[in-house]
């Protein structure tokens, strides 16, 4: 080969990569312009297993799932949010529905989306203010015995 070939090569693949950069560069997303849980998600970073979901991006924001986030209650204590149980000021949140906090506390609530062999107790027990006036569970002996042995997951 001679050097004009050579160089016309080598001139080939510089102006490629220059165009493979410049087209990179536009589809990727400026990170910093990034405000929402959409954009982020639609950027491609990674959405975190947790409840409400929240998506990372590279620089260490974190954006929540807004639409996931429980609706604080109405005068009547129902919940305009059909995922959120309310009664008597206390709501059971959590992913799992494992946690029994107060009705306020429920629309910031964030928990991991796991799931124990014991959260299943929960299914049965009452969550209502406690003798402190806290939202807890009621420690029935129904509660503490499958607490002790929850069921097995399936």
């Amino acid at each position: 080969m001679n050097s004009k070939a050579m160089l016309g090569i080598i001139g080939l693949l510089v102006v490629g990569a220059v165009v493979l950069l410049l087209l990179q560069k536009t589809t990727q997303p400026d990170v910093a312009a990034i405000s929402s849980f959409q954009e982020c998600t639609d950027a491609g970073y990674p959405i975190m297993e947790s409840f409400p979901e929240q998506c990372a991006t590279p620089d260490g924001r974190t954006f929540v799932n807004e639409t996931q986030v429980p609706q604080p209650s109405d005068e009547t204590g129902n919940s305009s949010n059909s995922g959120t149980i309310m009664a008597n000021g206390c709501a059971v949140a959590g992913c799992s529905m494992q946690l029994c906090v107060s009705a306020e506390e429920a629309a910031n609530m964030v928990s991991t989306c796991e799931f124990r062999a014991e959260y299943e107790c929960y299914r049965e027990a009452v969550c209502e203010p406690q003798q402190d006036g806290k939202c807890g569970w009621t420690q029935t002996a129904e509660l503490t015995a499958c607490l002790e042995n929850p069921p097995a997951l399936e």
